[in-house]
């Protein structure tokens, strides 16, 4: 059945050419249908091909793409044929997706259908069917592990803005369906065959995995993808490969780097995490240990509603520096264990210290060169482990408090209440309720649960079960911890380098919080400390030319590249890199 299918899209290809590339077809194309691409793809994995892929990618008015391809996969000693028929609305929206796959042993059907709502998909062996509907394909779009051509269908569908930048990736071979995102574009400058070629670089993030995209006048150049090892490049255009360079005036997006998931234990507790190597072999490498922020953030350094991707852009920036990093999911957070609603600052310390064991430990990593950068919360806990172990080799701080975290929180409702309009009157009154709320956990005991709604409210009484809820969301043990914790106090036992990196935008943390550290440090006698105050920079390292506010924008686009810039400039001048 599948071979029939394959010989079906093999015609279908053919007379597409023919219709549309035929040299004796002198006359335009009607207007309701246009050749927009034709050509081949080649998949390196270590150096070695392990898959061709011709397409040819059409457009009609009335039907909308169509793109058709055949690929030879290499798996081992065994060949793999794929013949794939993909068809998306003028909308681009899916009206038709179906993959033959053909082996010595094995053939096999994959299809996807809209269905009311939503998407079924089906994948059928032989006689064995597997199916799986999503209730809901809006901002959906099918991208299978194997092929290359719909990457390009892809571009093309974010870039007319009909394709959410956040989306849903569908994987119907697996029958999965992924959190997805694409950023960019950003100016690249690329290589092939000793040449530089001037072309867009995007990053898609597809659950763990981070691919970046490499475009050419519009059309897909290259794929790269660390954590399979795997390069993709349009053979037709660039036979000779392509090599992707840095980005233009310092653009910062997600370089190459070899990617590995790891485990550690704090506690009892299973962490899991991403160790983000420069490259294969060779001598040992500098790492550096990379602590996200408050909340319920991830190793990449994002939550629900917010996706902030700070660390995980620095990990692929410290690779292409030559720095191995670590980055790691929070307790109870992605893949590790534990519960984050009831974790402390204490758990957080210890888990970032299991974390530092552990990188210590690796091979291949250089354990008398470990940094350690810590984004703002990270730069309260990251002080804690610098002041505790003399062997570390520096410390980077981004958007750190000086001050503990009840003023840092005083002041934001001080200051969210004066940008708001409300008068002197309404300011204090928030104030003061926000006083005995502050009051409440400086003195409290154990966590939320150990208190009544009414045993709280006398303490607050303007608590509603709204506003219960709330407070409630956040562990006490974590806020009392905090309230009491002086980051000043800690600082000033820091004697390695420290580089301090602050935006002059971050309303969450003020920038003059910077001074006041650097005047601790130098205070206690460190005398290697560097302060870059950043205009236009926000507390989530974005280039922010509005005026402060707790709106994160401009996050669909990477990190500002002053940020890799000092942080990579300073990190090989310590290291010697």
């Amino acid at each position: 059945m599948t071979k029939t299918i394959l010989i079906v899209l093999a015609l279908i290809a053919g007379i597409l050419a023919f219709m549309y590339l035929n040299p004796a077809r002198h006359e335009p194309l009607p207007p309701a249908q246009k050749l927009l691409g034709m050509g081949r793809f080649v998949v390196k994995q270590n150096g070695n091909r392990i898959l061709t892929e011709d397409y040819t990618l059409v457009y009609t008015r009335k039907e909308g793409y169509i793109l058709i391809s055949q690929a030879k996969l290499k798996r081992g000693e065994k060949e793999v044929t794929l013949a794939q028929q993909y068809q998306l609305t003028p909308g681009f929206s899916l009206s038709f997706y179906q993959l033959g796959i053909d082996t010595q042993s094995v053939s096999q059907i994959v299809s996807a259908q809209p269905r009311g709502n939503g998407l079924y998909m089906e994948v059928r062996t032989d006689d064995q069917v597997r199916t799986r509907d999503i209730p809901d394909r809006a901002d959906t779009f099918i991208l299978d592990n194997n092929l290359v051509s719909q990457y390009q269908l892809l571009l093309l569908a974010a870039e007319t803005e009909k394709l959410d930048r956040d989306f849903t990736a569908v994987v119907p071979q697996a029958l999965l369906s992924i959190p997805a995102h694409l950023d960019g574009p950003n100016s690249v400058v690329f290589d092939s065959g000793g040449k530089e070629y001037d072309g867009k670089r995007y990053v898609l993030t597809l659950g763990d995995i981070t691919i970046t995209i490499v475009t050419y006048k519009g059309w897909l150049a290259g794929l790269f993808n660390p954590a399979q090892g795997t390069t993709a490049y349009n053979a037709t255009l660039f036979p000779d490969g392509i090599s992707p360079g840095p980005s233009k005036k310092g653009a910062a997006s997600a370089p190459m780097g070899v990617e590995e998931e790891v485990t550690f234990v704090s506690d009892g507790v299973t962490l899991s995490g991403t160790l983000t190597r420069p490259g294969e072999g060779g001598t040992p490498v500098p790492a550096v240990l990379l602590i996200g922020g408050s909340g319920p953030v991830d190793r990449d350094e994002n939550m629900p509603g917010l996706r902030s991707n700070v660390l995980g852009y620095l990990s692929h920036e410290l690779a292409e520096a030559g720095f191995a990093s670590l980055r790691y999911d929070k307790r109870g957070v992605g893949k590790s264990e534990g519960d984050f609603k009831t974790a402390s600052l204490t758990d957080l310390v210890s888990d970032a210290r299991a974390a530092l064991s552990f990188l210590k430990t690796l091979p291949g990593i250089d354990p008398t060169r470990i940094f350690i950068l810590g984004h703002s919360e990270g730069g309260i806990i990251g002080p804690m482990l610098a002041a505790d172990d003399p062997g570390i080799a520096g410390l980077v701080l981004l958007a750190a408090p000086a001050h503990p975290l009840d003023y840092i929180i005083r002041r934001q409702i001080e200051a969210m209440n004066r940008a708001a309009g409300k008068t002197d009157e309404e300011v204090q009154s928030a104030l003061k309720q926000e006083d005995q709320y502050l009051e409440f956990v400086r003195g409290s005991r154990g966590e939320w649960s150990d208190y009544t709604f009414d045993e709280l409210r006398a303490a607050m009484p303007w608590l509603t079960q709204e506003a219960y809820r709330e407070i409630t969301a956040t562990s006490l043990s974590w806020l009392r911890e905090h309230f009491h914790h002086d980051p000043i106090a800690t600082i000033r036992k820091v004697a390695c380098p420290v580089l301090i990196i602050q935006g002059e935008k971050d309303f969450q943390v003020p920038s003059a919080e910077a001074a006041l550290l650097s005047q601790a440090l130098s205070a206690a006698g460190n005398g290697d400390v560097t302060v870059e105050l950043l205009p236009d920079l926000n507390h989530l390292m974005r280039y922010h030319p509005e005026e402060p506010n707790l709106t994160y924008r401009h996050l669909d686009s990477p990190l500002d590249p002053r940020v890799p810039q000092a942080v990579t400039g300073w990190l090989k001048d310590k290291a010697g890199v």
